[in-house]
């Protein structure tokens, strides 16, 4: 299976566009309508200007919410808005192409993240051909016994499961957050911290998919 997913990423990233000197800039100018951003081409503009031109870098978006660029690189941009946030980032490929990486991550309160890949031109690609995301067994201490009727009634709560994604574009590597426990009351919490890792998943870019 895992054999492939990997070969499926190479005929796919075979299949993408080379595009001379594409930055993450030149494609956020041209990317759709992004979840919950909503921002015109001329509002990308002006806030990759500002920020260029060291000004505070905040726009209204077509909703008349904040929606403000606080970091910008040529592979890696990240946008807030409230306590939403959006990260985009490019992904060299073992073909010398690449791919876009789009993180949208919405806190109400607490956080939740979706991951999705395209194209250089914006076609959407299948995320599982790029990664295999944690679950939340994952997040469970191994030898801990989830048949124990104690610890099965304590592990409940998880059923609800909610991620924290975050890029780290200077080592190419994504973070995996279980933000599930920051959603249960106090008592909840308590008795499943002993359960739980307590650490985020590392995920590595190899230029084929995220290990």
């Amino acid at each position: 299976m895992k054999q492939r997913i990997i070969f499926t990423a190479f005929l796919l990233a075979i299949a993408i566009n080379l595009v001379k000197a594409q930055t993450v800039s030149e494609l956020f100018v041209k990317s759709p309508e992004l979840e919950f951003l909503i921002l015109t081409a001329s509002d990308r503009l002006d806030l990759i200007d500002m920020y260029k031109a060291s000004q505070k870098a905040v726009v209204k978006n077509l909703l008349d919410d904040t929606c403000s660029l606080i970091s910008l690189r040529d592979d890696y941009m990240q946008l807030v808005m409230g306590k939403n946030t959006t990260e985009m980032f490019l992904l060299p490929m073992i073909n010398d192409s690449k791919i876009i990486g789009l993180i949208q991550t919405v806190c109400a309160p607490v956080c939740d993240s979706r991951l999705e890949f395209f194209t250089t031109t914006w076609k959407k690609i299948e995320t599982s051909a790029f990664i295999t995301l944690a679950g939340k067994n994952d997040f469970i201490k191994k030898g801990i016994n989830q048949e124990d009727e104690n610890i099965k009634n304590a592990l409940i709560p998880l059923d609800i499961s909610l991620m924290k994604l975050r890029y780290e574009p200077d080592k190419q590597e994504l973070h995996q957050f279980y933000t599930t426990p920051e959603y249960l009351s106090e008592t909840d919490m308590a008795k499943l911290m002993p359960y739980l890792t307590g650490t985020p998943k590392l995920f590595k870019w190899n230029q084929i998919r995220f290990e």
